[in-house]
Formats: structure tokens, sequence, C-alpha cells
């Protein structure tokens, strides 16, 4: 059986599987903190700046810039699915933050004047995002003249080893569209990758690289993690019995590969990528 990708398919899928994980995220966002922090070394939100947020999730790290930025400062967290943003509401009402929002929204068609915001973030979006160009060219649109992005994609799968233990396993048995395209997580990972799109669109976009522990108690609750915190589980629900038990019986074994007397530790590195837009357009 034959099938065609479609970038309508794709961001309903994306939006509709998101929805359905919004609830058990969190313990996969613990696992990007480390990332998150290495950013934001980097850029150094500053007091008075307005951030944008683009494919927020649950709300970070928007939340942890809305601290950043006080006084004076506000941050606008944007995501495709409402559930996630529900839950970004909640946690910013817990924590008494009055200086950020979140807003259900295309990241590729971004609901804001040009020139708007001193510093964007988008992380582990682009890879996510049905059109990362149209993405990335919206967020150079809404940046102010000398504004600053941060990026975050995934590596390539040899060092991307914490989600590559169970999307090698999916990658065997999944069926390629009519063209030959399958998605994968590691578009845009390579060396320069995000670097020269960002650079063709007007950025000047400097990388770098960091390799973060991804950690668990057990194999199974590294399991139950990725495939109820992710879309992963509804992609392999998809498959007959047969793939589903091959796939998993894979994955195990590639987790077990980590287990040390402390628990699951998995390397995965990710690429980091700091942005400016210049003063003056060409």
């Amino acid at each position: 059986m034959t099938w065609k990708y479609t970038e309508e398919y794709y961001k309903n899928y994306t939006r509709e599987t998101w929805d359905e994980c919004a609830e058990q995220y969190v313990p996969i966002l613990q696992q990007l903190i480390p990332y998150h922090r290495a950013m934001l070394e980097i850029l150094k939100p500053r007091p008075n700046e307005v951030v944008l947020d683009v494919c927020t999730g649950p709300g970070e790290p928007a939340l942890t810039i809305a601290s950043m930025v006080n006084p004076g400062g506000r941050v606008v967290g944007v995501d495709l699915s409402s559930n996630m943003t529900d839950t970004a509401r909640k946690t910013a009402a817990k924590r008494n933050l009055s200086n950020v929002e979140f807003i259900t929204m295309d990241a590729e068609k971004l609901e804001f004047p040009s020139e708007r915001f001193d510093l964007a973030v988008s992380c582990f979006g682009f890879q996510i995002v049905t059109d990362p160009v149209a993405a990335a060219k919206q967020i150079f649109r809404v940046l102010k003249p000398g504004g600053r992005g941060g990026f975050t994609v995934w590596s390539t799968a040899d060092k991307a080893q914490a989600i590559d233990v169970i999307i090698a396993p999916m990658l065997e048995n999944a069926t390629p569209d009519e063209d030959g395209y399958l998605p994968t997580p590691y578009e845009l990972g390579g060396p320069g990758e995000l670097t020269d799109m960002l650079g063709k669109i007007g950025f000047e976009a400097r990388e770098n690289r960091v390799t973060g522990t991804w950690t668990a108690p057990s194999v199974d609750l590294y399991l139950k993690m990725i495939l109820e915190g992710t879309p992963l589980g509804h992609s392999l629900s998809e498959e007959n019995k047969e793939v589903q038990e091959t796939v998993l019986e894979k994955t195990r074994r590639n987790i077990a590969k980590y287990v040390t007397s402390e628990g699951l530790k998995i390397p995965c590195e990710c690429v980091i990528v700091d942005a400016t837009k210049p003063m003056t357009q060409k």
C-alpha cells in the first residue's frame, strides 16, 4: 500500500498527536532542561526584553525566560497544540508569572507585527514543524534589527542515541512514501545544516553542540516515557501487532545497553544555533 506525504496531512497529524501526549510530556521535558539551560547561557535574556518562544510545548523555556527578563520584560509562547498551551498557562498561573502568555498558533504563520521581538527561541521545534524554512522566515520577520535567535535540533542518529534507541527500529519497519521520502527527527542535525538554512534567510548564525544525558530508573520506565510522552507511541500503535512487537523488542535491547548501577544513562547530542538578525538588511 502506497502513501503520499503531504504538508496538510503532516500538520494535522502533528497537532493531533501532540495534543494526545501533552499531559504525559513532563518527564520528557525534564530530559530537555540541560539543553535549554545551555542555550540560555549563550543567549543571556535580559531585563525588559520582549521574547518569543516558538513551539513552546508545555511552556519551556518560555517560563524560565519570563523570570530572566523581569522587571519589564515579557514572553509569548506559541504552539500548534492547544493542549500544550493550556498546560503552559496552568503552570504559569501556579508560578504566579504574570509576564508570560501562551497562544495556540502555527509557527509558519506567526500572527505578530514585524520587528516585534528582541529575542526568539525554538527548542526542538524545527524538526517537528511541517516547513522549517517557513517558520524560520517568520521568526526573522518578527525579530527587531539586531535581535537574537536561539534554536535547538537533535544531532544525527549516531550521536542522538537517547531517541535513536527507538527511532532506528521504527525506521527499519517504516514504509517510505511513493517518492521514497520518510520523515526523521534528524533533519537539520548534520554539521552546518541549520546554520546554512538560517544564513540563507538572512541570519548571522553560529553552531554549538551539546551532549546531555537522558536518565530513567529502568528500561521499562524509559520506554514508557518515550511512548506516552511523544507521538512515537501513536505512530507505533498504527502498525500491525507483529511490527509493534518487533520494534519494542529491538528497542528494549537497545535501551538495555545503557543500564548502569545508577539506572539508565543514555547520551544525546543536540545542535544549538545562536543567530542574529543584522541591523541593516541586504
